[in-house]
């Protein structure tokens, strides 16, 4: 089957989808996306800048608001960089065209379902999706039922399955299995340029359970091997050591972990779902013993002893990044459950933060600020 949320978002963007080649302006559109609430990058020379529209609400900081959504723009490759004179006046008319259109947007009543998981088996129009700089990203599947309950894609993938009719279901009780991924991935590699791959940025995870069935992932993969592509592969799936066979073909490949605790305790308390700490650091030993760019990722930074945990990481890999939980007080039951609340307090994170920086650094690992470490990959270096 095939999904109705893209026709939606493309008729919600239509003006903007026409910017294939630069307007008048000197603004193109390098993609767009309605898989995680609804995206999409537009680039004006040198300048980046990524909109991400989430539903409205009015506690979240956003550049503007409209009737429906939250507009959140940045730099996608320097997330400090200001919105300059030119960029700021594109995202206002981007704005007034969304506050223009969005009563075009259906409001469909959404069923309800009593199965405990659903997965839908569907067809896609597009896979590899460009980001500016020759880099792209991967969704193999759309949800995932790892289902963590602090990820914060939760809301905007919600939206996007509104936009489409379906059922309300909590965030790892759903998955979207794209079937043709790997066809698709193929035939967009013969006229892509080459670039670094990221599988997968929020949406997903491309080594979820699923993955042993339906191995869309590694469809995805043998698809870019001999194309000049470098994957960059972010997972909580100790299975990804199933396919150290193909990721080793790519002249460069990364492998990186999210590992938030050294204690597995802590795991069963807010990461039911994924694979335990243990499982976990053994896949990325093997991962760095096969030659590849192996990472570590300590979000969000969870209750820990920070030197065990630097101690069980730093053998294995080239770069780590740290960054804290988002939307605590949506989770802070789960510091209640787990008789931890001290570890929801404010002081908490930054604590924690420096210990394992300290850490790190005494091992000669750096810190890396990007999510995607793309600046591991040789040959492809973070963008100015």
């Amino acid at each position: 089957m095939r999904r109705a949320v893209d026709e939606v978002v493309a008729d919600l963007l239509a003006p903007v989808l026409r910017l294939e080649r630069p307007s008048r302006t000197g603004w193109r559109l390098v993609s767009w996306d309605a898989e995680q609430g609804i995206s999409l990058t537009l680039v004006r020379g040198d300048t980046h800048v990524l909109v991400e529209l989430e539903p409205r609400d009015e506690a979240l900081d956003c550049y503007a608001r409209t009737a429906r959504f939250n507009v959140c723009v940045r730099n996608p490759f320097d997330r400090a960089r200001p919105l300059g004179a030119a960029a700021r006046l594109a995202m206002d008319q981007l704005v007034r065209l969304l506050q223009e259109r969005e009563s075009r947007l259906p409001v469909v009543e959404r069923p309800a379902v009593s199965r405990r998981v659903a997965v839908r088996e569907i067809e896609v129009d597009r896979v590899l999706i460009p980001e500016g700089f020759g880099h792209y990203y991967i969704n193999p599947y759309v949800g995932c039922i790892i289902g963590c309950e602090f990820c914060y894609v939760g809301p905007r993938a919600d939206m996007s399955r509104a936009l489409e009719g379906l059922p309300a279901l909590p965030w790892g009780r759903y998955v979207d299995v794209k079937m043709n991924a790997g066809e698709l991935v193929r035939r967009e590699a013969q006229t892509a340029p080459p670039g670094l791959v990221r599988l997968s940025p929020i949406l997903t995870d491309p080594y979820q359970p699923l993955e042993r069935k339906y191995r869309v992932t590694r469809a995805c993969l043998e698809a870019l091997v001999g194309r000049g592509f470098s994957p960059v592969v972010l997972t909580r799936g100790a299975c990804v050591v199933d396919d150290l066979d193909l990721l080793r073909q790519f002249p460069s490949a990364a492998v990186g972990f999210s590992v938030p605790s050294d204690d597995d305790r802590v795991r069963r308390a807010f990461e039911p779902g994924a694979d335990p700490v243990e499982e976990r650091i053994e896949a990325l030993a093997r991962c760095h013993a096969a030659g590849l760019h192996a990472f570590a990722i300590v979000q969000p930074v969870l209750p820990m002893d920070p030197q065990r945990l630097v101690g069980l990481l730093a053998p294995h890999v080239e770069a780590v990044r740290i960054d804290r939980m988002y939307g605590g007080d949506r989770v802070r039951h789960l510091y209640e459950a787990a008789g931890m609340l001290e570890a929801a307090a404010d002081d908490f994170f930054p604590r924690m933060e420096r210990e394992l920086r300290a850490g790190f650094a005494a091992r000669g690992i750096p810190i890396d600020e990007m999510d995607d470490m793309r600046s591991l990959v040789a040959g492809r270096t973070a963008a100015p």
